[in-house]
C-alpha cells in the first residue's frame, strides 16, 4: 500500500464514473448544491454498485457528439464500450480517481441545458439533467482502486 491521503469523495453510478474519470464527462450535474464553493478541490471518486437507467441515451449523446466543436465529435461503439467502464483491475466499490472541480453554475432553464454542448460535456439531456452544473476541470485515475463504504 502506498502514502495514505485524506479527502472529501463523492459517488457515482456506472457509466458516469466511467465518463468522468476518462476525461470524457466535463460536466457534472446535481439538483442540490453539493459541489457549490468546491472549485478548485480535488475530490475522490468513488463509483456506485449501481448502473443508472437512462435507457441508453448517453450512448445515443456520445455517438453524436457535439457537431462542429472540436474535441466534442462523435464516437464509435468501440470508443463508447472503452470510456464507459473501469480498466482492468479497478471495480465498482471503488475510489479510481481523483477529479478537479472548477465552477458550479446554477441553469434553471432546460433550454439552455439542451444546447449540444451542454447535453455533451454531461452525457445527459437538458430534461434529465440537474440544475447546478459543476466544471471537470481535471481527473487522474489512481494507480489501484481502492475499497470503501
Amino acid at each position: 500500500a502506498g502514502p495514505m491521503v485524506s479527502m472529501k469523495a463523492f459517488s457515482m453510478n456506472m457509466p458516469f464514473a466511467g465518463l468522468i474519470a476518462h476525461g470524457e464527462k466535463t460536466l457534472e450535474t446535481r439538483n442540490h448544491t453539493m459541489f457549490e464553493g468546491t472549485e478548485g478541490q480535488r475530490m475522490a471518486l468513488h463509483v456506485g454498485q449501481r448502473t443508472y437507467p437512462d435507457g441508453g441515451k448517453h450512448k445515443e449523446i456520445l455517438r453524436e457528439g457535439a457537431p462542429g466543436i472540436s474535441g466534442l465529435e462523435g464516437m464509435d461503439d468501440a470508443t463508447i464500450a472503452r470510456v464507459t467502464s473501469l480498466p482492468k483491475g479497478m471495480s465498482r466499490g471503488q475510489v479510481v480517481a481523483v477529479v478537479t472541480l472548477g465552477k458550479t453554475t446554477f441553469v434553471p432553464d432546460e433550454a439552455e441545458r439542451s444546447n449540444p454542448e451542454v447535453q455533451r460535456r454531461c452525457v445527459a439531456t437538458g430534461a434529465a439533467m440537474g440544475r447546478y452544473l459543476t466544471e471537470v476541470a481535471g481527473t487522474v485515475w489512481l494507480e489501484e482502486g481502492v475499497p470503501i463504504r
